[in-house]
């Protein structure tokens, strides 16, 4: 195909606009909204389609088109965003015949479970355990802001990651996956996983040292050596690939029994 059949073929392919793929960014917030049993998050992802769909179909064809975003899929609400805007450029070559209609479904289903893996390891994992970490030292600590840090951080990746998605999968289409392995989300995650550790090992030092009373107590003085175990014994047990909220709850248990030990052992005079 030469250079000015190529351009003619691209400037006759049709083009939901802007505001159009603005509409499907905003619709992806409630995409969790009616999640079933059955197709789990299809009418999600299909209500998310609905206004490129409207204006790249009518009639019989626009129906068709929400029965292909009807069918079966499950990913992570955050990564889903660049499934969305990669098809809705699927869409497009679609309606110019310059793709299968089954192409969508496919790529579909060849990625939503990789992105559901990455959204899932990175966010649920590691990322909002880390900020937790973060926000209860904090406030231990006399810092009043950490929760609201906490919540910056958080939305600063959860919103950025959604409206790159939409908005870089429409433009780079099937390739958005590519681009996205490029952040390695996975080794952040990994690494996450010591820093939401030291934190809570921080946590449970701060927590004895505001349950001492007096300067009188025998266990005073024990903080830094409490903190160097159960961080120890965090970073162990990550090695062991525990799940993360057994993790934290089995830390949150273990911090509880140290403090009734230490002030079992050493009473306050």
């Amino acid at each position: 195909m030469s250079v000015a059949s190529a351009s003619a073929a691209e400037a006759a392919t049709p083009r939901v606009g802007f505001w159009v793929l603005l509409r499907v960014f905003w619709r992806s917030f409630f995409f969790l909204a009616v999640t079933n049993f059955e197709k789990m998050q299809n009418v999600g992802f299909a209500y998310c389609m609905l206004p490129a769909l409207q204006k790249l179909y009518q009639g019989e064809a626009l129906r068709s088109a929400m029965q292909r975003h009807l069918a079966f899929f499950n990913s992570h609400p955050y990564m889903a965003g660049a499934l969305l805007g990669a098809a809705v450029r699927i869409e497009e070559q679609i309606a110019a015949g310059e793709k299968p209609p089954a192409q969508v479904q496919v790529f579909k289903q060849c990625t939503m479970a990789p992105m559901a893996a990455i959204g899932d390891s990175f966010f649920w994992a590691s990322l909002r355990p880390f900020g937790a970490a973060f926000a209860i030292a904090g406030v231990l600590s006399g810092v009043e802001w950490a929760p609201v840090a906490f919540l910056l951080l958080y939305n600063m990746f959860h919103l950025g990651l959604r409206a790159y998605g939409v908005f870089g999968g429409y433009a780079c289409g099937e390739r958005i996956i590519e681009r996205l392995t490029r952040f390695e989300l996975v080794r952040l995650a990994d690494r996450t996983h010591y820093f939401a550790g030291l934190f809570l090992g921080a946590c449970a030092a701060l927590l004895v040292d505001e349950i001492e009373q007096t300067e009188a107590a025998l266990g005073d003085g024990l903080e830094p050596i409490l903190l160097l175990v159960l961080t120890v014994i965090f970073f162990l047990c990550i090695k062991r690939k525990m799940p993360m909220p057994l993790l934290l709850y089995g830390f949150t248990a273990a911090c509880l029994a140290l403090v009734l030990g230490l002030n079992a052992l050493f009473p306050i005079i």
